[in-house]
C-alpha cells in the first residue's frame, strides 16, 4: 500500500471489525448447513452403503461447505459490496462442500480418467456406483441447477480436474521446480476460479487474474501448513523440497505483493478492495507464523540448511490454535497491510 503509516494504522483500527465480521459470518454459514444441508445428507447417512464415512460427512460439513461459502464467498461479496444471495449462498455450499469428496474420487485408484472427465461435464448422463458418487452427484447437479453459469462451472471443473491429473507427478522424486510451481497455480487458481462462478455477477479479466494468483498463494500456503501429511504421503512440493526458508518466505512474499498490485486492476472501489485485503491477509498472515517455526529448525542444524525429512511430527506441525502463535499472525497481519 502507499501510505505504510496510515495503512499500518487502518490494519490496526480494522483488525476487531474484520475478526467479528468473519466470525458472524462463519456462525451464519453453520446456521444455514444446519438448516439446509443437515437435511440433505440425512437420507444418504441412511441408505448408506459403506462408502461414506463419518470423515466424509465431516469434511462435507465441517470443512468445505462452511469454508467456501462462509470465508471465500463472504470475501468475494465483499469486493463486490453487496451480500451473497440465497442462490450463491446454496450455490457454494452444494458445489464448495463436495470439493472434498471429488477429491477422494480422484484419488481412488480404481477409477479412470475417462469416467471422472464425465462425472464433471455430463453429470445427468452418469449413474452412481454407491453411496459416495450418489452424495456427489446429487450435491454437485444442485449446485449446478443454483447457479447462473452453469455451463461455464462444468468446463472450469475440467479445468479443475486436469489440474488435479498434474498432481499426480508430485509422487516422482524427479518432477522439476518449475512443474511444482505449476501444479501449484493450476491447483489453486483454477480451484478459486470454479468458486468464483458460483457468483452471479459476471467475472472480468482482472479479477479472475487477481483469483488465479491468489489461489495459487493459497495453494502455497496449505502445502507449507501441510508438510509433514505430504512426506507421508511421499508428495513432493515448494516446502518439502525446501532447503533455505529464507528463499521461500521471500517467493512467499512477493507471490502476496502481487496480489496486492492486481486487486487494484480490478474495477470495484477502492473501499472494498481495502475491505477484501484485509480479509485474506487476514488468512495468509498465518503462514508465516509457520515459516518462522520451520527457520528456527533449519538454523538450530550445523550446516544451516532445512530438510524436512530430518524432523519429527511435533517440529513440523505449526498449531495455531496455541495464543502466542495467534498473536504472532496478527503482528504479522498488520505489518502486512
Amino acid at each position: 500500500m502507499k501510505d505504510r503509516t496510515k495503512s499500518y494504522r487502518g490494519g490496526f483500527l480494522s483488525l476487531p471489525f474484520v475478526y467479528s465480521y468473519l466470525l458472524l459470518r462463519v456462525r451464519k454459514q453453520k446456521r444455514f448447513i444446519t438448516s439446509h444441508l443437515e437435511k440433505e445428507i440425512y437420507p444418504f447417512r441412511i441408505s448408506n452403503d459403506g462408502s461414506l464415512g463419518e470423515k466424509e460427512f465431516k469434511k462435507l460439513t465441517a470443512y468445505y461447505a462452511l469454508g467456501v461459502p462462509g470465508v471465500l464467498g463472504e470475501a468475494l461479496a465483499t469486493l463486490r459490496g453487496t451480500p451473497l444471495s440465497l442462490r450463491e449462498r446454496l450455490c457454494l455450499t452444494y458445489l464448495g462442500g463436495i470439493s472434498g469428496l471429488l477429491d477422494d474420487l480422484f484419488d481412488d485408484p480404481v477409477k479412470e480418467a475417462s469416467h471422472l472427465r464425465d462425472f464433471v461435464l455430463h453429470p445427468e448422463e452418469m449413474e452412481s456406483q454407491n453411496s459416495h458418487e450418489e452424495l456427489l452427484l446429487n450435491f454437485y447437479q444442485k449446485g449446478l441447477a443454483f447457479s447462473s453459469y452453469p455451463e461455464k462451472i462444468k468446463q472450469q471443473a475440467e479445468k479443475v480436474f486436469e489440474a488435479q491429473e498434474k498432481s499426480l507427478y508430485q509422487q516422482e522424486l524427479s518432477i522439476t521446480p518449475g512443474a511444482i510451481d505449476e501444479i501449484i497455480c493450476s491447483k489453486g487458481g483454477e480451484s478459486f476460479i470454479f468458486y468464483r462462478l458460483c457468483m452471479e455477477h459476471p467475472l472480468e479479466e482482472a479479477e479472475a487474474n487477481l483469483l488465479f494468483k491468489l489461489g495459487a498463494l493459497m495453494q502455497l500456503g496449505n502445502d507449507i501448513f501441510d508438510i509433514w501429511k505430504d512426506l507421508q504421503e511421499g508428495l513432493t512440493t515448494a516446502a518439502t523440497r525446501c532447503r533455505k526458508i529464507e528463499e521461500l518466505r521471500t517467493s512467499f512474499d512477493q507471490k502476496l505483493k502481487e496480489i496486492y498490485k492486481l486487486s487494484e486492476k480490478t474495477s470495484y472501489t477502492q473501499k472494498n478492495i481495502q475491505k477484501f485485503l484485509r480479509i485474506i491477509t487476514l488468512g495468509l498472515a498465518r503462514v508465516y507464523v509457520c515459516l518462522d517455526q520451520f527457520l528456527e529448525l533449519q538454523e538450530s542444524t550445523p550446516e544451516k540448511f532445512f530438510d524436512a525429512n530430518n524432523y519429527s511430527r511435533k517440529q513440523l506441525i505449526c498449531d495455531m490454535q496455541k495464543p502466542g502463535k495467534q498473536l504472532t499472525a496478527i503482528k504479522y497481519y498488520l505489518r502486512l497491510l
